[in-house]
């Protein structure tokens, strides 16, 4: 069973499809890279990414330690509430990494 940088099993199985897609084609160009959210390369996708990563680090009052979580936190209701779409951040992505 996959589990997250925590060792706490992962259950969502389309994160654990998204993780499965992303190991296949990403590491054959990367393979030391993290991986991202395939939906990420969709190109009706990555403008509406781009706006709301840039909104997101705006919104976020975090400087320091913490703040891409909190900015991928504020990315992903952004995404779901006004897009109807569900992205999955570097940190479920990558199941070896901890960031901070």
């Amino acid at each position: 069973m996959e589990t997250n940088a925590y060792g706490k099993p992962i259950r969502d199985r389309e994160l654990l499809r998204r993780i499965k897609r992303a190991r296949t084609y990403q590491c054959l160009n990367d393979p030391m890279g993290e991986l991202y959210d395939p939906i990420e390369d969709d190109p009706d996708i990555k403008p509406i990414l781009r706006v709301v990563e840039r909104r997101a680090e705006k919104e976020s009052p975090i400087v320091g330690m913490g703040r891409c979580h909190d900015v991928w936190g504020h990315m992903r209701r952004i995404l779901k509430t006004e897009h109807g779409i569900v992205w999955y951040p570097p940190s479920q992505m990558n199941t070896r990494i901890l960031f901070d």
